[in-house]
């Protein structure tokens, strides 16, 4: 009989030592009135926001600090973990929404010229995108004719599914087809060696980038005169959906590069539509270079701008392509970059999300800092080769 009332007393201090643990456990992590979140809490998508800016009140002390993910747009989860004013170490979780407040880009100017009998629509010519609605839609306003030469005053306009709008006038000019170019007659204007001579100091190194367009390039003139480093084309698409093809000229190239001692860097030419396929072409290229020690960064080039609207993405879905081929050349353990010109590096690419960036521009460059290396020519001479060549510059070698 006793044992019976001992086992009572048993069960009863055990249900109480439960009730008592519940107790504090909810004290602990779901009575959170000593911190008040801020009303409907929200930012910009690729806003730079933390954790702490949500919260309106805290007694205690926040552990947990960090910057919000806010690369994609909708409604996210987030946890705020602080420490009371008694000790007690608490959770709170709540909601925030990120939302588009960027007007779709159009990359028109006031003044367009198409040649006359074009058959591409006027609206696929035109680059027309969202910084993160991958199906923006943009219309033409206006009536004109591609098969009559004139003057055709128009506007252009886009919204995206947040209800940004873009309009854009400007004046379509229709102008007679140009003749196609006669002859192989080569005409430089830019002197590698004056380029040499020019930019040419401590902290600086110049160079040429190649590929199958230079035909056979004579290395050791390169070398003699004063070539210190060559960005060689490895690879490219043949078009949107197209096979990788190795440039017939690479293998040559890098061989006798490395025969003679000048740094090497790679470029990929890509029409990639998604992140999968940028980084299938990177593994590509990490696996045809396994045997060659390369110095310089392998490049993700990919500049298919009067195709672009064909490619249904948004600004963001093409940096994220341009993310995926980097991220995959340096999971290998090479140094990746982007390369585009200056005009779309200032109207599409997120440069904050790049290490490295090369960048063409065919004239004086301001803002050297921000880049890497710098293709300030197409047009170069050099001996040792017999066509035109780009000509660049590395900054801070």
């Amino acid at each position: 009989m006793r044992h019976g009332i001992d086992m009572k007393v048993i069960l009863i201090l055990i249900i109480s030592f439960i009730i008592l643990v519940i107790s504090m456990l909810f004290y602990l992590f779901m009575n959170t009135k000593d911190i008040i979140i801020k009303p409907n809490p929200s930012c910009y998508f690729r806003e730079k926001v933390y954790l702490k800016d949500y919260i309106y009140k805290l007694d205690g002390t926040l552990k947990n600090n960090y910057i919000i993910d806010t690369k994609k747009v909708g409604k996210q989860e987030v946890k705020a973990i602080y420490q009371d004013v008694h000790g007690f170490y608490k959770a709170k979780k709540f909601n925030i929404t990120v939302k588009d407040k960027t007007a779709p880009t159009i990359l028109v100017s006031g003044e367009y010229s198409i040649e006359k009998g074009t058959r591409e629509k006027l609206e696929d010519k035109i680059l027309c995108a969202d910084d993160y609605d991958d199906n923006v839609k943009c219309s033409i306003n206006g009536s004109y004719n591609l098969d009559e030469i004139g003057i055709y005053p128009l506007s252009i306009s886009a919204v995206d599914k947040s209800g940004n709008k873009t309009k854009k006038s400007f004046n379509l000019n229709v102008v007679p087809p140009r003749e196609e170019s006669k002859g192989d007659k080569v005409v430089g204007t830019i002197f590698y060696g004056d380029i040499y001579n020019k930019y040419k100091n401590d902290n600086t190194m110049v160079g040429i980038d190649i590929s199958r367009w230079q035909k056979d390039v004579d290395f050791a003139k390169l070398k003699k005169n004063n070539v210190e480093f060559i960005f060689i084309k490895i690879a490219g698409q043949k078009k949107k959906n197209g096979k990788i093809i190795m440039d017939p000229k690479f293998e040559e190239n890098i061989k006798k590069a490395k025969q003679y001692k000048i740094m090497v860097g790679l470029y990929f030419f890509s029409y990639a539509k998604n992140p999968l396929e940028a980084k299938k072409q990177a593994m590509y290229v990490t696996k045809a270079i396994k045997n060659y020690d390369i110095e310089l960064p392998i490049v993700f080039d990919w500049e298919n701008w009067e195709e672009y609207n064909s490619f249904n993405m948004s600004i963001n879905s093409l940096n994220n392509i341009a993310i995926s081929f980097i991220d995959e050349v340096e999971k290998n353990g090479y140094e990746g970059m982007l390369y585009s010109s200056k005009y779309y590096l200032d109207n599409i690419w997120f440069l904050e999300d790049y290490k490295r960036i090369w960048v063409a521009n065919y004239g004086e460059l301001l803002n050297k800092e921000q880049y890497n290396y710098w293709q300030l020519c197409s047009d170069g001479m050099i001996e040792g080769i017999n066509t035109l060549v780009d000509i660049d510059v590395m900054f801070n070698k």
